[in-house]
């Protein structure tokens, strides 16, 4: 009777460990797949201006759309998404494409740009093209 006992306490813990293993692999993987594609990006870069423009999902229909810069590092820049809506409004909870526009005075050459969405890395992809003309 004890030796039963025994091994179905050591087959819960066993049985228990497996399902949190099987738990956070799963989750890990269901946040990495909601992340979607990135978030596309056309750079036009000028002498120390990059000036860049695209498309970003929000979470909610009514979800208005900012963005800000911020130097990381020497080589290193944020785009800041930071998102609002009127509260007084109802809103239905669907992705939708919000448009973009930003300048960064950068260098030309040699920096990286990263993304986040109201504090959330969100993946980036920049298309890089250089100014056709340098006068204003």
């Amino acid at each position: 009777m004890i030796d039963t006992l025994r091994r179905l306490v050591w087959f819960g813990i066993v049985a228990t460990a497996a399902f949190f293993a099987v738990f956070v692999v799963l989750g890990n993987f269901i946040v990495f797949s909601s992340q979607g594609e990135p978030a596309a990006i056309h750079d036009i870069i000028s002498p120390g201006v990059h000036e860049m423009s695209g498309i970003v999902m929000v979470p909610m229909a009514c979800d208005e759309l900012s963005v800000e810069t911020q130097r990381l590092s020497s080589t290193t820049y944020q785009l800041a998404f930071q998102t609002w809506r009127d509260p007084s409004v109802a809103c239905p909870q669907v992705s939708t494409a919000r448009p973009f526009e930003t300048f960064v005075f950068a260098p030309s050459f040699g920096i990286a740009f990263l993304g986040t969405l109201d504090g959330k890395f969100i993946p980036i992809s920049i298309t890089s093209d250089l100014a056709t003309s340098t006068s204003i």
